[in-house]
């Protein structure tokens, strides 16, 4: 059961006919749908039970004697935009109906239909309830993004900061300006008494206006922190835990939350870092343990601050190999750019990482794996015999720089491909167990690619992501590929912002029977509407919905606006019609991918009225199973299945006939041949020949003139698509393609 069933909602009619707002109501409690419900027919009503009432969603007449349906959408939009809308009208019209839809409304529904009425008010809450989840989720990446921004620089002052007090001070403040927290104390015990006292502290002053000063370690709650060592997380202003200012400060919302974690040194409890947030919510367990990190931290700090040399050594040395970490590496780099022994000196920065480090550790524990990073470490540093030139940045992740005067790029490709085949060509040998490592490599170089240390190590940084993104072992930087990626990233915040934003449209191509000449089915075509650059083609963007996970998204999408289309056909009188959508293999893998096409056809799919299923040739590998089950369990409600692009790819004879398929779209670099070439007409007949002898049927795809599509038909091909019978066109002129018919004969 969907999670939209399982609470009373609260629904809201607008309708000043009081029997069809109780037939209204009527129909969604026949479906077993439980709600409150209450009526309206003016403007101020509206408004008072929008404020009052809180609909989870509104339905709405479309003409109203003293107000009119797309006055309360805007109303809606206004006050409340993310509750759901649905007009329930008798008289709405098609151009009214896609104008309503344009404005906002989640669907409509003609009472004369009201049996589609509870899959329609399903379908928008469950719609509003994933919006709603995917802000959710938003706002808690945004808020964990600022927690480790907060790690991060708690971890660089553990490394810079030698003065106890400037640690604690600038904690407190990267707590209110990188963590998002309202306001941050420090506590520490006071010697040889009692009490606490507030070291440190940066933010609102209601925290530490609320606070008892100086705080009772015997019976304060910041003293049970200290006396337990134990975090303490509060964000109940009745609790009897906080001091009665405190308790105050929260009920009147100054504050929302407030945590409290123990400062432990010598492993003995010693101070607080008391922390306040402005959303109740603010604290998750993710978010809980990320503090814990952080106050673990700071304690280590704390706890050898005093021994300077030896946090000297802990703070810029890799315990486990000894080599230098990130922040000396860069000093060092700095220092030899400022002053070189020539000034027309030139470096290489390398970047080389362990491939598949962590499934070393898995397979050979993790002590295994630390020796192995000391055993490349000692072969770093006799390869390297300037061993202030090398440096682990920790994982599978070493560095190294060095003279590169006189040497172009491609020459110190091949050197660095050298030094990784001596220092990694031999396998290492651990405790009686033989090792492999490969390793991958990025590249930069001084001055072509900045003449900064720390933009030069991130440059050769970002080298090593694109040697890992193309397969490649060793990679300079580039800026244009560097931009490139840059604008993948942008793209693809563009594309999310476009899935919220409704950007995304769907064209249609129509499929003609070349035995009546008549349509028998359309294929939906993904198109994207940018506000600024008009429609674009997906081949300017569907890669990066691939890559990034959104065409999981998107797909879900277009099988819910394919069928919200075809049944607006159907309803509107016209000829049934299929529609094939496109499928991509992330869509197939995931386990509710059934429910949701099922979902969006809903009760009216017929045999000749629905959606169908398009996959390319290589979506389904050998080890698909459970996608080949749901294809079958589609196939076995109705849906047709189809390969497309048929005979570009790799298919046996015997997995083909163990496929769930019934149709086969021959690719159009195939048909482009005909009729001229003998081998296209070999292609095309083999793959006709094939659908034939496992009863399928055939797709002639991008078909442009009519020598083509007559070599198509005589070859036994039983289904034509392309611009010779017509483009791909948006969903209103696909209508009028059904209504009037193309005008072609067989």
């Amino acid at each position: 059961m969907l999670e939209t069933e399982e609470r009373a909602y609260r629904v809201l009619l607008v309708e000043d006919v009081a029997h069809e707002a109780e037939l209204v109501v009527h129909q969604l409690q026949r479906a077993g749908l439980s709600f409150e419900w209450r009526r309206v027919e003016t403007e101020d009503a509206l408004r008072q039970h929008i404020r009052e009432f809180a609909p989870d969603i509104i339905l709405s007449d479309f003409n109203l004697p003293q107000f009119d349906g797309l006055s309360a959408l805007r109303v809606a939009r206004e006050v409340v935009p993310h509750t759901p809308f649905i007009f329930v009208s008798g008289t709405i019209g098609e151009e009214r109906a896609i104008g309503a839809l344009h404005a906002g409304a989640a669907d409509y529904v003609l009472k004369g239909n009201l049996l589609r009425l509870a899959p329609a008010v399903r379908r928008a809450l469950e719609d509003a309830r994933l919006r709603e989840e995917r802000a959710r989720q938003q706002v808690q990446i945004a808020r964990m993004t600022r927690i480790l921004a907060l790690l991060s620089g708690v971890n660089a002052l553990v490394v810079r900061v030698r003065d106890r007090r400037e640690l604690l001070r600038e904690t407190c403040r990267l707590a209110v300006r990188a963590g998002g927290y309202l306001s941050a104390i420090i506590y520490f015990k006071v010697p040889a008494l009692s009490n606490l006292s507030a070291v440190a502290w940066h933010g609102a002053d209601d925290l530490r206006n609320a606070m008892a000063e100086p705080p009772d370690a015997a019976t304060d709650f910041v003293g049970e922190i200290v006396r337990t060592g134990k975090v303490f997380l509060c964000n109940d202003p009745s609790s009897d835990r906080l001091p009665p200012a405190l308790r105050e400060a929260m009920r009147t919302g100054a504050l929302a939350a407030v945590v409290g974690l123990p400062l432990v040194v010598d492993r003995t409890p010693m101070g607080v870092l008391l922390l306040a947030a402005g959303e109740s919510d603010t604290v998750s367990s993710k978010e809980l343990r990320t503090l814990r990190e952080i106050a673990g931290n700071l304690s280590f700090a704390l706890q050898y601050l005093r021994k300077d040399s030896k946090v000297r050594l802990l703070s810029h040395f890799d315990a486990r190999t000894g080599l230098a970490q990130r922040p000396l590496f860069c000093d060092r780099l700095a220092r030899l750019i400022a002053d070189p022994a020539d000034p027309a000196s030139h470096f290489v920065i390398s970047i080389i990482d362990i491939q598949r480090m962590s499934l070393i550790n898995d397979s050979y524990g993790r002590r295994i794996g630390d020796l192995l990073l000391q055993h490349v470490a000692d072969r770093l540093r006799s390869r390297f015999l300037k061993n202030d030139h090398v440096a682990h940045f920790g994982g599978g992740t070493f560095a190294v720089f060095g003279d590169a005067s006189g040497r172009p790029a491609d020459e110190l490709v091949a050197a660095m491909r050298g030094h990784a085949a001596a220092l990694f060509g031999r396998v290492f040998v651990i405790e009686q167990q033989e090792i492999s490592v490969a390793v991958r490599c990025g590249l930069a170089l001084y001055p072509n690619d900045g003449t900064e240390a720390n933009a030069l190590v991130q440059r050769a940084e970002l080298a090593l992501q694109e040697a890992r993104a193309s397969g490649v072992r060793e990679l300079n930087y580039s800026a244009e590929k560097h931009s490139e990626m840059v604008g993948r990233v942008a793209l693809e915040q563009k594309l999310r912002a476009a899935l919220d934003r409704e950007q995304f449209v769907l064209h249609y191509q129509p499929k003609i029977d070349l035995r009546t000449g008549r349509i028998c089915g359309a294929e939906a075509l993904l198109r994207w509407h940018e506000p600024q650059e008009g429609l674009i083609s997906p081949a300017a963007f569907l890669p990066v919905l691939e890559s990034s996970g959104l065409i999981v998204d998107v797909g879900a999408w277009v099988m819910q606006q394919a069928a919200a289309d075809c049944w607006q056909w159907l309803r509107a009188g016209l000829p049934p019609v299929r529609v094939a959508v496109n499928i991509s293999p992330a869509q197939l893998r995931q386990t509710d991918f059934t429910t949701q096409f099922l979902n969006a056809t809903g009760a009216w799919a017929t045999a000749e009225a629905g959606l169908d299923v398009e996959i390319t040739e290589g979506a389904l590998q050998e080890d698909s199973e459970e996608e080949i089950g749901r294809l079958a369990k589609l196939r076995a409600l109705g849906a047709k299945i189809a390969i497309d692009d048929f005979g570009t790819g790799y298919s046996s004879l015997s997995r083909l006939s163990a496929l769930p398929v019934d149709i086969l779209k021959i690719d159009r670099s195939f048909v482009k041949q005909l009729p001229q070439s003998s081998q296209g007409i070999a292609l095309v007949k083999t793959v006709i020949s094939l659908a034939q002898a496992f009863a399928m049927t055939t797709v002639a795809e991008g078909v442009e003139s009519r020598p083509q599509l007559e070599m198509c038909r005589d070859l036994g091909c039983t289904h034509s698509q392309g611009f010779l019978h017509s483009r791909p066109v948006a969903a209103p002129q696909f209508q009028v393609l059904l209504r009037d018919g193309i005008r072609w004969t067989p």
